[in-house]
């Protein structure tokens, strides 16, 4: 049971990895959530830092003494279920497929923090590929962050539209082209 559960743990970061990857914001929509407006400037700083204590604990954990990647697996797992706890609790009349995403999260932290609790340990090299994933997910969700939790809370805070969005709601038109030979 001991070496699945030595790939389970990578599996989690992955999967992890994967959605933030495949849907570039996580982090910073679960930051938006449970820090006040004021630190909102921060998100990329706290993106980043969320991101490197995986990779931290990944690293730890690949090594024979791997009990010193425990309470960092552990704070990035905690952060990651309290975070995602709350944006399913904010937004619960979200779509099926965003709650999903967010359960998902949730429920990964949840495992993942249980499997460092019994004191599972990682393969290294597997570590390594989960930690490079790790990085290139960091990037990706520290440049977008911004734009990503603004969208998210004109979204969740308004109901959908704004009021002073331009929506065009009919079909296009043909329209000949403009004479201009004369």
């Amino acid at each position: 049971m001991a070496d699945r559960e030595s790939y389970l743990l990578p599996a989690l970061f992955l999967i992890q990895a994967g959605v933030n990857l495949a849907f570039y914001g996580f982090p910073a929509v679960m930051f938006s959530v449970i820090i006040p407006n004021s630190l909102h400037r921060a998100l990329p700083l706290l993106v980043i830092g969320y991101f490197a204590l995986g990779i931290f604990a990944l690293y730890n954990l690949s090594t024979p003494d791997f009990r010193k990647g425990r309470p960092l697996g552990v704070a990035y797992f905690g952060i990651g279920a309290v975070g995602s706890g709350a944006v399913i609790m904010e937004s619960l009349n979200e779509s099926p497929f965003f709650m999903g995403l967010f359960a998902l999260w949730f429920i990964s932290s949840l495992v993942g923090m249980f499997l460092l609790f019994r004191g599972v340990g990682v393969f290294p090299r597997l570590a390594f590929v989960v930690m490079a994933l790790l990085g290139i997910s960091a990037l990706v969700s520290a440049l977008t962050a911004q734009w990503v939790v603004q969208d998210y809370h004109a979204h969740v805070h308004t109901g959908g539209i704004p009021d002073n969005a331009t929506v065009i709601i009919a079909p296009p038109e043909n329209v000949s082209p403009s004479n201009t030979t004369g």
